[in-house]
């Protein structure tokens, strides 16, 4: 499933790698931009798909001819390209939540 985030984000415009070592999916560009810093998203297998399941039912309204998991990911890559691209100066750790459906930055100092 991480393979499948990343490969999905490099389709879209965002140049990214997964790092086993520090369980994250880290966004280097997006657009031909760099970004700096790189956008780091924390993820696991487990975290991932909990947070493909929030997005089945918005997914199907929106790509109803579309197979579940795939249109969760079709949803999960426009929350995460809109949530880089509006990103705040300093802003460079993101989480996906097991309750909301957005990716949420972590502040400095949260601890995440």
């Amino acid at each position: 499933m991480l393979g499948e985030l990343v490969r999905r984000l490099n389709l879209v415009g965002g140049q990214a790698a997964y790092h086993a070592e520090e369980k994250s999916v880290v966004i280097s560009a997006w657009r031909d931009e760099p970004l700096e810093p790189p956008v780091r998203l924390a993820v696991d297998e487990g975290t991932l798909a909990q947070h493909l399941s929030l997005l089945y039912s918005d997914a199907a309204a929106l790509w109803p001819n579309t197979e579940q998991e795939a249109g969760a990911f079709n949803l999960l890559t426009v929350h995460i390209e809109e949530t880089v691209l509006t990103r705040k100066p300093g802003q460079a750790d993101l989480i996906l939540d097991r309750v909301k459906r957005v990716p949420e930055w972590v502040e400095p100092g949260d601890g995440a």
